[in-house]
């Protein structure tokens, strides 16, 4: 009996795997993203421009009141972890709105436009659902939390 229950037990929490990939996917590298002054990037680019520091970035959209209200939560760890870079990504509707909305944003950061929003191929690689989103990055380029909503005590961990 207390073999099945064992057993039982076992596969539960094996089951209740969730999907953490390492590294990016080439194609979720390589889609286009749009900067403040409207040139064409990609993830990849931006990710490759300071490799010696571990990189936080936040999915989000200007319009979301609980995007906007994580902007708060943002700041306050931006001024505990000085020797990440801060990424930026937005879903909103259109460049406009999201060139809009940057100007009410107390975060410092680079900021960067999701052009295909979360139906693109980065989108489907987060499994983008919900915003805001956070993600922790090392500098190699492993992803060390892939899909959180909040900032916790892990993300306060991993970007040490």
């Amino acid at each position: 009996m207390r073999n099945i229950i064992a057993l039982l037990l076992i596969s539960s929490f094996v089951s209740c795997g969730v999907f953490q990939p390492k590294q990016f996917s080439q194609e979720a590298l390589e889609e286009e993203l749009l900067t403040v002054d409207r040139k064409e990037t990609s993830l990849k680019e931006i990710l490759a421009k300071n490799q010696e520091q571990k990189k936080f970035i936040q999915i989000y959209a200007s319009y979301c009141p609980i995007s906007q209200d994580s902007f708060d939560d943002v700041v306050k760890f931006q001024n505990k972890n000085t020797d990440a870079e801060y990424i930026f990504l937005s879903v909103d509707h259109s460049y406009h709105d999201w060139k809009r909305g940057l100007e009410s944003l107390k975060v410092k950061g680079s900021h960067y436009y999701i052009q295909k929003k979360g139906k693109g191929v980065l989108g489907e690689f987060l499994k983008l659902k919900t915003i805001p989103r956070f993600l922790i990055i090392d500098k190699e380029g492993n992803i060390l939390v892939y899909k959180t909503s909040k900032l916790s005590e892990t993300l306060q961990q991993k970007i040490k």
